[in-house]
């Protein structure tokens, strides 16, 4: 399986937003649609970071609108 967990990035560290996660889709306002592998969705405000794809983990730094 590919599915990864994403982390927001912040200036405290790392949290965990979502497991799972199969697609990220950036909208026009700058924020980030994650979907994960049930199907669930998450709007995110930030940034893609890196991935880490051998790790299975996705870094968003995140922003303030």
């Amino acid at each position: 399986m590919c599915e990864s967990s994403a982390y927001m990035l912040t200036p405290e560290g790392e949290t965990k937003i979502m497991d799972y996660v199969v697609d990220i889709v950036p909208n026009d306002d700058g924020s980030l649609t994650l979907s994960d592998l049930l199907g669930g969705t998450k709007i995110v405000q930030g940034k893609l970071k890196e991935v880490k794809l051998l790790n299975h983990k996705i870094i968003i730094e995140g922003t303030t609108v």
